[in-house]
């Protein structure tokens, strides 16, 4: 099954967003509707069953003016954890691209591994092999 929660996520620059996240996450580019100005109008990103929509900030309406970088407002509101199968992988890639490390990587308390870290824009990470669906009380 895919996943039936998406984030949505918005860049100041998108394109330089999508190409970093696919080098350092290893997502693939499921679609990408270029906008005016070098712009992204949409795109979808997948990690396996994963998925994650982003644009580029500045769109029309309501919704749009709603969204702001974390480096505009100098803090995170929320974040985007990911369940993968070996979190060194994406955590030795995020070294070699500069990423900033928030938590090294470690055993997590209810199981596995996690790390997290801030992309391009300061968007916050968590990268896990944590199932969440299992409970480990």
């Amino acid at each position: 099954m895919n996943s039936t929660t998406v984030p949505i996520i918005r860049y100041q620059h998108a394109r330089e967003a999508m190409s970093w996240l696919c080098d350092v996450i290893g997502f693939d580019v499921f679609l990408e509707v270029a906008g005016n100005d070098n712009k992204i109008e949409h795109a979808r990103l997948t990690l396996g069953a994963s998925m994650v929509m982003l644009a580029s900030l500045g769109r029309d309406g309501l919704f749009e003016s709603k969204f702001k970088t974390p480096q505009t407002v100098k803090c995170n509101t929320q974040c985007t954890s990911l369940f993968v199968e070996d979190p060194s992988v994406i955590y030795n890639r995020a070294l070699a691209a500069g990423a900033n490390i928030i938590q090294e990587i470690e055993s997590f308390e209810f199981g596995g591994e996690t790390f997290i870290f801030e992309d391009i824009e300061s968007h916050i990470w968590v990268i896990t092999n944590h199932d969440p669906w299992k409970v480990t009380w």
